[in-house]
């Protein structure tokens, strides 16, 4: 199954890929003694729902054990007693019929159909879904860009209608840079970084984990940057737009660990299914901007954790 978990060994190497070029960040000792326990407690979670036959949930302590001990030097070392058979039980896992591995197969074989322009515009939508959830978590500690995301999406809906101004374009490329950072701290992977829903269910920051959807959503933010300063009317002729992050939008972990039972059958991932599959057919019309943008309006005001 092609491009699922990019960088499966390392999530930071397939971020440097991405043209960020820094390192992971070396956390203090303490703090990262401290991440080396927290990993190795999501990997014997992994283990146990593993042996439970629960491959859905064993994914989703899997990678959060793997995204953990490859954002960190120190960590890294510390966790050398589990890893390699962490990073074998994810590849492993790859091949399973689990929700993230079946949706983004098919994002993938779609794509195949769009022009680099229609899977832009396709990205650009599935973002937009996801602005009510990053506001939700910006009240984080460490997680306050989370709330410009309106800002940054303001920006792209600008891009693709006229030439972005130069500094549209700066506040643009500086925030993918905020962004791959924050990706790689503390803040992203603390379970103390979460809010209290109102139907008794909590959000964590760390949800945004699954299928490396944070990882390739800064991806398909910088490939936007790169686009838009060329002029989105080139996007034809620019670099393939990266669209591995739409099955984010569907919150598998965050269903994973509040409710129970299969997430396939969960009416809230349904209709984020029908809404995945009903972009592509909209932007497979070459709809114009005034469409775009209204269905892009539409999307941010949407709460998709409530169906």
């Amino acid at each position: 199954m092609a491009g699922f978990l990019k960088g499966l060994f390392s999530k930071k190497t397939e971020k440097e890929d991405a043209g960020a070029g820094t390192p992971p960040q070396a956390a203090p000792h303490r703090e990262a003694s401290e991440l080396s326990k927290l990993s190795e407690r999501y990997y014997r979670m992994g283990n146990e729902y593993q042996m439970k036959g629960d491959l859905e949930r064993a994914r989703l302590y899997l990678e959060r054990a793997s995204t953990i001990y490859s954002n960190f030097d120190q960590v890294y070392d510390e966790c050398e007693t589990f890893m390699y058979d962490c990073d074998e039980q994810v590849g492993m896992l790859e091949d399973e019929e689990l929700i993230y591995n079946e949706i983004l197969e098919q994002v993938e074989e779609r794509a195949e159909e769009l022009t680099n322009r229609q899977s832009y515009i396709w990205g650009i939508l599935s973002f937009a879904r996801l602005q009510k959830v990053f506001q939700k978590l910006s009240v984080c500690q460490g997680c306050e860009l989370l709330g410009e995301m309106g800002k940054v999406l303001d920006v792209l809906c600008h891009g693709i209608e006229r030439t972005m101004t130069g500094e549209e374009l700066g506040y643009f490329q500086e925030f993918v840079m905020r962004f791959y950072d924050f990706g790689d701290s503390e803040s992203f992977v603390r379970e103390e970084n979460q809010v209290s829903l109102e139907n008794g269910h909590t959000l964590q920051v760390f949800d945004l984990n699954g299928n490396s959807a944070e990882t390739c959503l800064h991806i398909f933010l910088d490939k936007c940057a790169y686009i838009l300063e060329t002029g989105f009317h080139m996007a034809d002729y620019g670099e393939a737009a990266e669209l591995d992050f739409i099955p984010g939008t569907l919150m598998v972990d965050y269903y994973l660990r509040n409710e129970e039972g299969d997430p396939h059958g969960l009416p809230q991932i349904q209709a984020e299914t029908a809404r995945i599959w009903s972009d592509f057919e909209f932007v497979k019309k070459d709809p114009d901007i005034r469409e775009i943008t209204e269905r892009i309006e539409s999307y941010r005001e949407l709460d998709i954790l409530n169906g």
